[in-house]
């Protein structure tokens, strides 16, 4: 609502810009009401705005809000593209009621990320390592500076809610990263932005930027991670589940967060991260 109504604001200046003579009370007031009344998405947005009489024939007014509003839904429209692969709580994530991280099955997967993580193989993991992951990432050279922007962005994110500062001294062992991924994927808000980072790792190795990964360029996101070919293609195949030789971004980043949530060891995202760790 708060967004909707800053909206209606910002077109209002705007078309003190586009137009010298342009009544904008009678327009303020029903852009206002408006705004109270109806919620904002970017279709029905934009035929909420065609169906104001007042706003058509304020044409300097409309063409702002017509503006602005294609700009939020655009940028709205990408966010939402990300999250619905990744922030739903559907009912694969959870194998049972009650509190998650508990089996032995799921600690040997958060071995297998923090051991991948630990690039110097020193038994812990620092912000070091982090961005020199992502640098692998980034370096492939599929992700447009905005997208490499964001991606950091993400990373810093991550790692300041979930570790800390990106202090030299904040190591985190095996055992303190498996307590905090419990805690991460028990708490609702921490577990809906903890795997944003997914999306970017899809885009960096989508070399042929065709919105899906084949299994050449999964060879790229496991060359990245220090993995092998061979343990690319089997771990391909394995989350291939459909048979069609791609994965979309929604099956990528479904199967990532999944690696983390489930617990029920006959699921395929537990090849998603190569070899479990022994």
């Amino acid at each position: 609502m708060a967004s909707l109504l800053r909206l209606g604001y910002r077109a209002l200046s705007a078309a003190h810009c586009m137009g010298p003579s342009v009544s904008l009370m009678p327009s303020a007031v029903e852009t206002i009401v408006v705004c109270r009344c109806s919620s904002f998405s970017s279709a029905a947005g934009k035929a909420l705005l065609e169906g104001r009489p007042l706003l058509r024939n304020n044409q300097a007014l409309f063409t702002a809000l017509r503006h602005l509003a294609s700009k939020s839904s655009g940028r709205a429209g990408t966010a939402r593209s990300y999250e619905s692969a990744s922030d739903s709580d559907s009912d694969s994530d959870s194998d049972s009621e009650g509190e998650r991280g508990t089996s032995t099955f799921w600690r040997r997967k958060m071995y297998t990320i923090h051991a991948l993580m630990d690039i110097n193989n020193d038994g812990v993991v620092s912000w070091d390592d982090f961005r020199i992951i992502a640098d692998k990432f980034v370096n492939l050279g599929h992700l447009t500076p905005k997208q490499q922007e964001n991606f950091r962005s993400t990373l810093k994110t991550v790692w300041e809610e979930q570790w800390g500062a990106e202090d030299p001294y904040n190591l985190i062992t095996m055992e303190q990263y498996v307590t905090n991924m419990t805690h991460v994927i028990n708490d609702k808000s921490l577990k809906k932005k903890a795997h944003l980072f997914l999306p970017y790792l899809f885009k960096a190795v989508d070399k042929d930027r065709s919105g899906s990964i084949s299994v050449a360029e999964f060879k790229l996101f496991f060359e990245c991670l220090g993995l092998d070919e061979e343990e690319a293609i089997k771990s391909f195949n394995a989350i291939d589940t459909n048979g069609d030789g791609i994965l979309s971004l929604k099956e990528f980043v479904k199967t990532g967060r999944e690696f983390f949530l489930t617990e029920d060891e006959r699921k395929p995202s537990k090849h998603f991260w190569g070899p479990l760790f022994h």
